[in-house]
C-alpha cells in the first residue's frame, strides 16, 4: 500500500513538474521580443476573405484571406535570432461563398481586386493561329484557347509544344456532351501535364451548365465578345476581371497588339483563367 501511495505521488510530482515547466517556458516566450512584436503586428497583416458575389445562376469570384501563424512565425525567427516581417508564416482563410462551391453558377468575371483581365480564343481551325500566337509572344502576354475535340484531336502534338497558354475543351465547336468532355479534358491533362478546369459557354446555355458541373468544372462567360471590331469593344467595356473572346480573324490579327497596350495603358495585368479566376490572395 505504501509502495502504491509513493508510486502516485510521484506520478504526481513528475505531473506537475512537466506542466510548471510548460508554463514557465510559455511565460518566458511570451516576453520574448520576437513574440511581442509578432502580436504587435497581428492585426496589421491579416487580411479578411471576400466572398464570391452570386446573381441569380451568375457568380464573380471571391479572395480568401489570411492570418499569421504565430507558432511557426515565432520558430522561424527564432531560428534566426531576429524578427522578420519576410519570415512571417501566414494561414489561409477561405471564403464562405466561394467559386469552388458553387460551380453550378456561370462564371463572368474575375474578382476585380486583381487588376487583371483574360484573353480566350476558340481554337478549331489553324488559320490566322501562328499570326496570333506571334503577337502574343511578342508581347509577352498568356492567353486561354478553347480547343475544338476535333482539332484537339489532329493537333495534339502541336498543341503540346505551345508554351505557356493554357488550353481548355470546347467540346464539338460548342457543343459539349459526356463523351467528347471526358476525352478532351483527358487529352489536354495528358499532352499539357495540367489540369482542365473550364467550360466555355457564350451565351449562358443551361445544358453546357449542368453538364460541366456534373464533371466538376467550371463554366465560364465572356464578358467581352470582340469580333469584327475587337478594338473598339475592348474600349468600350474593358473593366478589371474581364474575360476577353477574340476571334481567330484577320480584325484580330490587324488590332491585337494595340488591344494589348490598351489592356495595359489602363493598368491591368493579362493573365490565364487560373490566374484570373483563382481566390487565392496574392503575396
Amino acid at each position: 500500500m505504501k509502495n502504491i501511495v509513493k508510486m502516485i505521488g510521484l506520478f504526481s510530482l513528475i505531473g506537475f513538474s512537466f506542466f510548471y515547466t510548460d508554463k514557465v517556458i510559455e511565460v518566458i516566450r511570451e516576453e520574448d521580443e520576437i513574440m511581442i512584436e509578432l502580436s504587435s503586428v497581428e492585426d496589421i497583416y491579416k487580411v479578411l476573405p471576400v466572398n464570391a458575389n452570386v446573381l441569380g445562376n451568375t457568380i464573380v469570384p471571391g479572395l480568401e484571406g489570411r492570418t499569421i501563424n504565430i507558432d511557426e512565425s515565432y520558430k522561424k525567427m527564432k531560428n534566426s535570432g531576429i524578427f522578420n516581417k519576410n519570415l512571417i508564416v501566414y494561414d489561409s482563410v477561405l471564403p464562405e461563398v466561394s467559386i469552388n462551391n458553387n460551380r453550378d453558377k456561370f462564371i463572368i468575371q474575375g474578382n476585380n481586386n486583381k487588376q487583371m483581365v483574360s484573353i480566350l480564343f476558340i481554337l478549331d481551325s489553324d488559320k490566322y493561329f501562328d499570326e496570333i500566337n506571334a503577337i502574343l509572344n511578342s508581347k509577352g502576354v498568356m492567353a486561354n484557347y478553347f480547343v475544338s475535340y476535333s482539332y484537339l484531336i489532329d493537333n495534339s502534338t502541336k498543341i503540346k509544344e505551345i508554351e505557356g497558354n493554357e488550353f481548355y475543351s470546347y467540346g464539338d465547336n460548342g457543343k459539349y456532351n459526356a463523351d467528347n468532355l471526358l476525352f478532351s479534358n483527358n487529352l489536354i491533362s495528358r499532352i499539357r501535364e495540367e489540369e482542365a478546369f473550364y467550360c466555355l459557354a457564350e451565351d449562358m446555355k443551361e445544358e453546357v451548365l449542368e453538364l460541366c458541373s456534373n464533371n466538376n468544372l467550371y463554366t465560364v462567360v465572356p464578358t467581352i465578345i470582340g469580333d469584327k471590331t475587337p478594338y473598339t469593344m475592348v474600349k468600350n467595356n474593358l473593366t478589371s476581371g474581364s474575360m476577353i473572346l477574340l476571334s481567330m480573324n484577320k480584325e484580330t490579327v490587324r488590332e491585337l497588339s494595340t488591344i494589348i497596350d490598351y489592356i495595359k495603358g489602363k493598368g491591368f495585368k493579362i493573365g490565364t483563367l487560373s490566374e484570373l479566376l483563382s481566390e487565392e490572395l496574392s503575396s
